[in-house]
């Protein structure tokens, strides 16, 4: 299981009311954060990330509590897991509508999102979708579209999490693959994960999951097949 992604997911009314278990270093990051919505996203965020951590610790037989696990940004933005000892595992974060996600996984590409399902119009997705992906969400209506193309979206940002790009590289550049879904036609809200594949530059493929329930759909994506895990916060 050590080799296995886990992901945590928590909602705003779930963390305590302390700081206590945010590192110093936290907590100089938090007073910096002027408007409330900043502070509570980077809040949850920073729980969710520490649990998936302390989670991934506890598969490969490292005991911390989630207190013990500071969450950083790189020079590029990303997040980095800060640890007293060992190697520290890839974490990402995502966080929409009230709703925080994060996994943690071995060294290397790993990527996650959230996204709250809503209307994406077509001059969004002109922009930021490829042909194909263009042609899959116009080839539904209604519900069916939107889940479609929030799909698509979450999918792109967790690719670009993944490579350490972000909205810096033309989201382009990546593009959804529909060879590993089970039912392409269909994206349904069914809440239960469906695998999925993203191209990405220079011939590689991203390999990951996705789930859609009524409200929202989620997307993780790695360099490698892997089993994903749910740990509690």
């Amino acid at each position: 299981m050590g080799d296995a992604i886990h992901f945590v997911e928590a909602r705003l009314d779930e963390l305590p009311g302390d700081e206590g278990w945010l590192t110093p270093a936290e907590t100089a990051v938090l007073a910096d954060l002027r408007f409330e919505k900043r502070r509570a996203d980077w809040r949850l965020g920073r729980w969710v990330a520490k649990h998936a951590v302390a989670a991934h610790g506890a598969a490969a037989g490292r005991s911390f509590a989630s207190s013990a696990v500071g969450i950083l940004a790189a020079e590029d933005g990303a997040p980095e897991a800060q640890l007293d000892g060992g190697v520290a595992p890839t974490v990402s974060i995502s966080h929409a509508g009230g709703v925080g996600f994060a996994v943690a996984g071995r060294p290397g590409c790993l990527g996650c999102d959230v996204e709250v399902l809503e209307a994406r119009s077509d001059a969004f997705t002109s922009d930021y979708f490829t042909t194909e992906e263009l042609a899959f969400v116009r080839d539904a209506v209604g519900a069916e579209a939107s889940r479609r193309a929030n799909l698509v979206w979450s999918a792109k940002e967790s690719a670009l999490k993944a490579l350490r790009e972000g909205l810096r590289l033309d989201t382009r550049a990546v593009e959804v693959s529909w060879a590993k879904l089970s039912t392409p036609e269909v994206v349904a809200d069914d809440g239960r994960w469906h695998p999925l594949e993203v191209r990405a530059p220079d011939d590689r493929t991203l390999i990951g999951w996705f789930r859609v329930s009524a409200t929202h759909v989620w997307t993780v994506l790695a360099d490698r097949p892997t089993e994903l895990i749910e740990a509690r916060s």
